[in-house]
């Protein structure tokens, strides 16, 4: 009997516990790969087969999803379409910027945005704080808040020690940090995200406290592993005028982050009821003219329940983790269950 192991993703044995729950009475056969159960294989009756791979349940467009994985691409359409972003810029690290300038210098394109440019252009935007990350990545990796040229120049020398690519330098937008699931058109959940943070009791260092968040994360099933090395912490702490070692007063919360991700140990308010129907519409139309039909919206906004509330859309993801959601409460883990029940049990077509 297939047997969802402690190790597999959310999203794997929660597919594993609605077939055996008979909550999929389109599917005619599941195959899970054994070690890691991290890939899939769920065959309906009608003969039809989805693959899926993590949370890539194969609801979208590949091309729109390989948009979706990078953020300049992304803003670029966003831009286009309309939507408020914040004023943003891509560019290449030396290693990739020679194999882009051999490609394309046959050609006469000659000019790339390349990170000796980049204090300039932050000055152009008005200067710091901040932010810059990987281009293509997800879930919080990799990404900093600049609050001066030192803080720029260890994610640079961070981001070329990891092989980077391309990165993206954005202005601060200084709103509330929102995701929207969408499904189909509609709203799946809204929660409002905040960066993980320690509350000092007077005896017990950070160090230590971010131990025992580690714990709490491990007892409340969600996947986040605390890198107490991270650079990003050291430099966020600092500007605090903190150490690991520091013992914070009673009562004193201390941000560790400054990304509000859930995957880095970010906490979530759910305020799906709060989302107003015309920033619903809003991210419903975003989310299908993006191509696609599954979609974390994340956007900065002064107030979700304000039509009219000023904003920035900081992007989209095609394969929007709800692992973390889903440990807020029975309501949300039901929410979930009955989003992943409409997708799994639905017959997948290529036509």
């Amino acid at each position: 009997m297939l047997s969802a192991q402690p190790h597999y993703l959310f999203i794997t044995r929660l597919l594993i516990d609605l077939y055996h729950a008979g909550e999929l009475p389109n599917v005619a056969q599941l195959e899970i790969e054994p070690v890691y159960g991290y890939v899939g294989r769920i065959v309906y009756h009608d003969g039809s087969v989805r693959l899926f791979r993590g949370t890539h349940v194969g609801v979208n467009d590949n091309g729109a999803s390989e948009i979706s994985r990078d953020k300049g691409y992304t803003k670029y359409f966003l831009q286009q379409l309309g939507y408020q972003t914040a004023p943003w810029r891509i560019f290449l690290l030396p290693r990739y910027h020679q194999q882009v300038q051999r490609n394309l210098s046959r050609f006469g394109v000659t000019e790339y945005p390349v990170i000796s440019d980049i204090e300039a252009y932050i000055a152009s935007i008005g200067g710091y704080p901040c932010y810059i990350k990987p281009n293509d990545e997800s879930q919080g990796k990799g990404v900093y808040k600049c609050y001066d040229a030192d803080g720029l120049q260890i994610a640079l020398t961070e981001y070329q020690r990891e092989r980077y690519n391309t990165i993206i330098v954005e202005q601060n937008v200084p709103y509330p940090d929102y995701r929207v699931v969408m499904y189909a058109g509609e709203v799946i959940a809204c929660y409002l995200r905040r960066p993980l943070t320690v509350i000092g009791d007077g005896e017990a260092s950070i160090a230590t406290l971010l131990n025992r968040k580690q714990s709490l994360f491990e007892a409340a099933g969600r996947p986040v592993l605390l890198n107490l090395d991270d650079p990003r912490i050291t430099k966020k702490l600092a500007h605090a005028g903190y150490t690991l070692a520091s013992i914070p007063a009673p009562e004193v919360a201390i941000a560790v982050y400054d990304a509000a991700n859930l995957s880095t140990g970010g906490d979530a308010q759910d305020v799906t009821e709060q989302l107003h129907p015309q920033w619903a519409a809003r991210c419903a139309a975003l989310t299908a003219q993006m191509g696609l039909k599954l979609c974390g919206v994340d956007l900065a906004c002064a107030d979700i329940a304000n039509p009219d509330a000023p904003y920035s859309i900081i992007e989209t993801n095609a394969a929007p983790g709800l692992d973390n959601y889903a440990t807020l409460g029975a309501p949300q883990l039901a929410r979930v269950r009955a989003l992943y029940q409409r997708i799994f049990n639905q017959p997948h077509s290529l036509f």
